[in-house]
């Protein structure tokens, strides 16, 4: 198959595959490489740190967020404490009422005996019975009578007036026991209503500040996440542009080794305008079909990794590639490039067909310095399995260390 139409597939598969990631918008493509434009890196990146801003401001706003949520559940725990502080008054409170009311129950066991001890006097007045003064000086028969009279008359009037201080001593404590009873419960139910308002306010602003808290994490996230997302978008954008502006080196640096290959294909003849396909023996070169199926061979086995001294079927070396693949279609060559390159016909730069051999030296000008062989597959590419750390690829052939190209013998 053309390498040249493979190369447009797989620029095609990588485009679209750009585009479905939003990693390349076509107003953002430079015309001198096909890639992402340094205005688009650079504006991804621009927003790469507008976003890096946002979430450091985000951080504080939880961090202050979360001091306000742990202020409120202070005061909310004061407040708790005061209400059920409130709470042990107010009990004492009713206690002391219910202590109040015994003895108010006493005071006014005190205060019915002296109404009925006045009630009693009363009574006695009205029938004639308890003595007054005016009654000891009329019926008095005698000094000596109206002494003993008046004498009963003073004590008389002495208990009447214990009576009346008794109850009028005994209604004003009845009183002020009751108000002051009631005054104190009053005040400790007041201040437990006072108390309990003040908790449910600090409750209430503990929940408003911890969905502060939620809310301000859940922005954070929000935002990191975006960061995270944008990050890996700026950094596939720079990767494409750096791919692309890659590509358009190698492209030119091939275009520019398939010119001076011309060019020294076109000497070469001029040098040897009698070269032929056959050995100084006489023995012919393998056919073309024959190449061809061991060039698709070696194409199986892209992205197999290097290794030294490897020789297939799941890992290779340059000249193992080459092995390999003309080992499966029926020709056996040796495992070494210095073999290789005399195991077949040397012909022109010009002439070269797919399956032929094309070989590099430190010095084109000696095959002693061969390093290193790849398979030619048309089009001023080759496959090759390059070095440690590369996988078996498709690279381009007109390198400036190619020293000259073998086609091997049948």
């Amino acid at each position: 198959m053309a390498s040249r139409g493979r190369r447009a597939a797989l620029a095609g598969v990588a485009g679209a595959v750009c585009l479905a990631l939003g990693l390349v918008a076509p107003t953002t493509a430079s015309a001198d490489h096909g890639g992402p434009s340094a205005s688009a890196v650079a504006a991804s990146k621009a927003r790469v740190a507008k976003l890096e801003r946002q979430v450091a401001a985000a951080a504080d706003a939880v961090t202050a967020a979360q001091n306000r949520l742990d202020q409120m559940r202070t005061q909310a725990e004061v407040a708790v404490e005061a209400f059920d502080r409130a709470q042990v008054v107010e009990a004492d409170a009713a206690r002391a009422l219910a202590a109040a009311q015994l003895v108010v129950a006493a005071a006014d066991g005190r205060v019915h005996d002296a109404r009925t001890s006045l009630d009693h006097f009363a009574v006695a007045a009205y029938e004639g019975g308890t003595l007054s003064s005016l009654d000891a000086l009329v019926t008095a028969n005698g000094p000596d009578s109206m002494l003993y009279r008046l004498g009963a008359l003073d004590a008389v009037s002495r208990s009447q007036r214990d009576v009346v201080e008794s109850l009028h001593g005994a209604t004003v404590f009845d009183g002020v026991v009751r108000r002051e009873a009631a005054d104190q419960l009053d005040r400790a139910h007041a201040a437990t209503a006072a108390a309990d308002r003040a908790k449910q306010h600090a409750q209430q602003a503990v929940t408003s500040a911890t969905s502060a808290v939620a809310a301000v994490t859940a922005a954070q996230h929000g935002l990191a996440s975006t960061l995270k997302q944008a990050q890996a978008h700026a950094s596939a954008l720079e990767r494409a542009r750096l791919v692309a502006l890659a590509r358009a080196r190698a492209e030119a640096a091939a275009a520019a080794a398939r010119r001076a290959a011309a060019a020294r294909a076109a000497q070469l003849r001029a040098q040897q305008p009698g070269d032929t396909f056959v050995s100084s023996s006489g023995g012919a070169t393998v056919s073309a079909s024959t190449e061809q199926a061991a060039v698709q061979q070696a194409e199986a086995q892209i992205g197999k990794p290097y290794q030294w001294g490897a020789a297939g079927p799941d890992t290779y070396d340059c000249s193992g590639l080459v092995m390999w693949s003309y080992a499966q279609v029926g020709v056996q060559v040796d495992h070494w490039t210095g073999d290789q390159w005399n195991e077949g016909a040397h012909i022109p730069l010009s002439e070269l067909r797919p399956g032929d051999l094309v070989f590099f030296a430190t010095d084109t000008s000696n095959p002693d310095t061969i390093h290193h062989v790849g398979m030619y597959i048309g089009n001023g590419e080759m496959v090759e399995a390059p070095y440690t750390g590369a996988d078996v690829r498709i690279s381009p052939a007109f390198r400036p260390d190619l020293i000259g190209a073998v086609r091997f013998y049948a």
